[in-house]
């Protein structure tokens, strides 16, 4: 279960050192006041390995996305119109905050890439057979509508009792850019660089599980209405189950579709709220 690279050959104590930068990523999910200094140890480890030469620049390297969007979420987002009125405007401020942190991340995994000198493939940006493609494409006509029509019902033990404002066809438009931007944002800096670039060099299981307690644990924030280690859980069994199929199907494209129509209906909780 890998992307078709054995993991690059390390001495003990490199080895040792491989599991630092995902432990302080942890760390930097579940403690938010940690998460600017999380960052810049990332940044300088990343920095002296890359001097050294070490295959440890890539674990280093990895989490590195993710600390970026962990500090972004630090900063105090807009909010929507609390009466709906910024639920069809493709302007609106959940819709421009996240594709704003998507191009930071972006621009960051760009950047490492291109100083690792690595290859589309560690990401996961291979266009796979077309079963894949058609397996991507069905899924995501599945889960938007479903749940657009569930979601209300299956996130109130998370978030409270609400109901979504479906009544206006233009949500789609700025539900799009929102779950566009977050879902290829999210996928790559976790399924891609996060689980591609750490697995290099530790082997593909404790990547595997690394990126999924870290998506579980970022996931868990103080916008949860009831308990959030039911939520933690859940999405970390996801972006556990999302791994497992990029690493099965060598890309991100199921990954990407099936995330992106699941984030439609939490644009509509965030700006098309009853």
């Amino acid at each position: 279960m890998t992307r078709g690279h054995r993991p690059l050959p390390t001495d003990l104590p490199d080895t040792l050192r491989s599991g630092v930068p995902i432990g302080l990523l942890i760390l930097a999910a579940a403690v938010p006041p940690a998460r600017l200094f999380v960052l810049a140890g990332l940044v300088a480890g990343f920095a002296v390995a890359l001097g050294r030469g070490a295959p440890v620049r890539w674990t280093w390297a990895a989490p590195i996305p993710v600390a970026i969007s962990l500090c972004w979420g630090l900063l105090p987002a807009p909010t929507a119109d609390p009466l709906g009125g910024d639920c069809t405007d493709p302007g609106s401020p959940p819709a421009v905050w996240r594709l704003a942190e998507a191009v930071l991340a972006l621009a960051a995994i760009a950047a490492l890439a291109y100083v690792l000198r690595a290859r589309g493939g560690d990401l996961g940006l291979h266009w796979p057979a077309r079963p894949v493609v058609r397996l991507a494409v069905a899924g995501a006509v599945i889960l938007g509508p479903l749940g657009l029509v569930l979601g209300a019902l299956l996130a109130r033990p998370f978030f409270g009792d609400f109901d979504l404002d479906l009544s206006r066809p233009g949500f789609i438009v700025p539900a799009l850019v929102f779950a566009i931007a977050n879902g290829v944002m999210e996928e790559l800096s976790y399924r891609g660089a996060l689980l591609g670039w750490t697995s290099r060099v530790t082997g593909t299981w404790l990547a595997l599980v690394g990126q999924a307690v870290v998506f579980g644990i970022a996931h868990g924030g103080a916008d949860v209405g009831g308990s959030p280690i039911l939520l933690m859980v859940a999405l970390g069994v996801g972006g556990f189950l999302a791994g497992v199929i990029a690493l099965r199907t060598r890309s991100l494209l199921v990954p990407i579709a099936w995330h992106v129509a699941l984030d439609l209906p939490l644009y509509a909780y965030l700006a098309c709220r009853e």
